[in-house]
């Protein structure tokens, strides 16, 4: 399997939103891992934006998350950030 470089600025985007998006649901970290069949610390690690998850994980995360992924993808990849409520 290939893979592309994911430039950092996109990583530290995607992190912030999936963790906004978490806090706001009222979710810990471990409920949304638990939920998308990955282990709490890996979740934890996409969260401070210390690995890229898997397109697949990345789609289960944004059903957890109730997110549109291609919404998702294209905020995070004009390098939108999540508004802080």
């Amino acid at each position: 399997m290939s893979s592309f470089p994911v430039p950092m600025q996109c990583i530290r985007s995607l992190a912030m939103w999936l963790r906004a998006t978490r806090v706001k649901a009222g979710l810990t970290q471990h409920q949304v891992a638990e939920a998308c069949d990955l282990y709490t610390g890996v979740y934890g690690r996409i969260e401070r934006a210390g690995m890229m998850p898997t397109v697949p994980s990345l789609q289960r995360i944004c059903l957890v998350l109730k997110l549109d992924y291609q919404s998702l993808v294209d905020r995070v990849t004009r390098g939108e950030e999540p508004l802080e409520h």
